[in-house]
């Protein structure tokens, strides 16, 4: 028992000897010093990235529970004109050859497109838009 008493004491003793070395023993603990204060930091940047994700996955949560709750948005003419322009008819190759109406929110498209899946395609587009309800299909297909 006194061999184990004596050989902890022996480490304990050489690792002082070590770190209070008058020629280098401010650099080993300059060392140790800087390697335990880059773990913390890294630690501390876990743990925050950690409380980002659960803070958006809250946040999504949250979003799923108060969906049925929101309204789909209401737009007036106007403004549900532009979206159409932009979320639509902003994708559309040749927008220049079809015009779009909106009357007390039902929208009015005519023009003409080549194929029938165009057309389709067309109105698909415009039925995705948010706000959209009746569309009043008049586009010709064919030159």
């Amino acid at each position: 028992m006194q061999v184990l008493y004596f050989a902890a004491a022996a480490a304990i003793g050489a690792a002082i000897a070590y770190m209070f070395d008058p020629d280098r023993g401010r650099t080993r603990r300059a060392r140790i010093a800087d390697q335990a204060a880059a773990r913390a930091r890294y630690a501390a940047g876990a743990v925050k990235a950690k409380a980002e994700y659960q803070k958006g996955v809250a946040k999504g949560i949250i979003h799923d529970v108060t969906e049925p709750l929101r309204g789909e948005g209401t737009y007036d003419d106007d403004t549900l004109l532009q979206k159409v322009k932009s979320e639509a008819l902003g994708y559309w190759p040749d927008p220049q050859e079809i015009e779009v109406d909106i009357t007390n929110g039902m929208v009015r498209v005519s023009g003409t497109v080549a194929k029938e899946s165009d057309r389709e395609n067309l109105i698909k587009l415009i039925r995705d838009v948010e706000g959209v309800g009746l569309i009043d299909d008049r586009i010709k297909v064919g030159a």
